[in-house]
């Protein structure tokens, strides 16, 4: 797959870099004497951004969610708008430094971040002021609460206005497409919604002493903890059922390593159709134990060299229903159950367990179908011996409209296969000798 240039996404960053600022100095210039009172709160409310920024929550086994939002919000509820950009960007910048220099510092990330802030800040204050409400009045009349709203509205939207920008500078895809994955992906709204509240009721608690907030914000470090321990479970429950996955491939010394491959597969059919990366994630983790349910398969069935009698046929077919009933037991599996199920079904309706027909199979089954076909053609199995890429593409564009959905057999032809991950892979499964007897 060609590679972008990051032309696109730099002359973005440097645009809201250069507008921000700007922005800024000209919200100081007419802006009227800052009040110490005002000082003295964006003293208390800096540092509890800085740490929130460093110190993100762990919501998903590969996905964090920073928590700035909460003290961000609370600065638009009680600094005025200049002020209020003003201590966001000056603490998301060391924030961000401290950050990227542990992890590999990116300018342009530092400064986009920085800035995405402080527009944030900055709209969501004018919204709240706007309404004229005083904040001490916004849980007491209905324009207040409305003006709370607004404001958490026009902070949230800001940011994902911004998020979506350079992301799409980056991918490239067709904007209305990206639209739609982007709001299909956006998973983190309960999170953002919960922060914005907690930045609400601590503003409104610290109105008249200062230091709540900080008060507020002692168990945070405790949720910080208990989120983590449970990830911590979660990514062992994973682990285990990924292992018994592969368990049940090693069973068969042909099928070796086959759902790993399969995973591999679809994660590049995946990204070449322009998938979420949620959505991407989701397919993958599926196929990764797509025949999770073969465990439910006598060992006489599973490695027979011969052909199979019907009967034999139709207990090896219980595997998806078998795989789908186990993995749905499991959170971070629940979702992608459907993919499992029906990654058997054929684009015809002819396939099983349900004989679904076209798109009325999930597109992630459509996609693990694409995969795990082309792994079945290329590995050696103990009936046959495995054939070569070109003749896998061959196979597969004869069965395209019969047995495979066309669109993800069209990305997976674009896909550059002997990347140096598939690369590896391929070659290991090739030299591979199955064991004597």
């Amino acid at each position: 797959m060609e590679e972008r240039s990051d032309r696109p996404v730099l002359t973005l960053i440097a645009l809201v870099t250069i507008a921000s600022v700007a922005l800024l100095f000209a919200a100081w210039s007419r802006a009227p004497g800052v009040a110490g009172s005002d000082l003295v709160v964006a003293a208390f409310v800096a540092p509890l951004i800085i740490v929130g920024r460093i110190f993100p929550l762990q919501v998903a086994f590969r996905r964090q969610m920073v928590a700035d939002t909460a003290p961000l919000f609370a600065a638009c509820l009680l600094l005025p708008p200049p002020l209020a950009a003003t201590t966001a960007c000056a603490a998301i910048l060391p924030a961000e430094l401290y950050t990227g220099l542990r992890r590999g510092l990116l300018v342009r990330q530092v400064a986009f971040n920085s800035c995405q802030a402080m527009l944030g800040v900055f709209v969501g204050t004018l919204v709240f002021q706007s309404f004229g409400s005083q904040l001490s009045h916004s849980t007491d009349t209905f324009l207040g609460a409305v003006a709370l709203g607004a404001a958490a509205f026009a902070l949230l939207v800001t940011n994902d206005i911004m998020v979506f920008s350079v992301v799409w500078a980056q991918v490239g895809l067709r904007f209305d497409r990206m639209v739609w994955d982007y709001i299909r992906g956006r998973q983190d709204v309960l999170y953002d919604l919960a922060l914005v509240g907690g930045g609400a009721v601590a503003a409104i608690a610290s109105e008249g002493t200062v230091v709540i907030l900080w008060l507020l914000a002692l168990p945070v470090p405790l949720l910080h903890r208990a989120m983590r321990n449970q990830l911590a479970l979660r990514r062992q429950t994973q682990e285990a059922v990924i292992a018994l996955a592969d368990t049940v491939d090693d069973r068969d010394p042909y099928t070796f390593g086959h759902c790993r491959r399969v995973a591999i597969f679809t994660e590049g059919i995946c990204r070449e159709m322009g998938l979420s990366h949620d959505l991407t994630e989701e397919i993958v983790l599926a196929a990764r134990v797509h025949d999770v349910g073969k465990i439910g398969i006598r060992d006489a069935v599973l490695q027979k060299p011969g052909r199979l009698t019907d009967e034999e046929f139709a207990h090896i077919k219980e595997h998806p229903e078998i795989g789908a009933r186990l993995t749905a037991r499991f959170p971070d599996f629940a979702r992608g159950t459907r993919y499992i199920r029906h990654h058997h079904e054929r684009f015809d309706g002819k396939g099983y367990p349900t004989g679904l027909k076209g798109k009325e199979i999930p597109m992630g089954a459509r996609i693990i179908a694409v995969a795990d076909t082309y792994d079945a053609i290329t590995s050696t199995r103990v009936y046959r011996e495995g054939q070569d890429d070109d003749y896998a593409r061959r196979e597969i564009a004869r069965v395209v409209g019969m047995q495979l959905d066309p669109e993800p057999v069209e990305a997976w032809f674009r896909v550059k296969l002997h990347g140096p991950g598939l690369a590896v892979i391929m070659n290991r499964r090739r030299t591979r000798v199955p064991p004597d007897g």
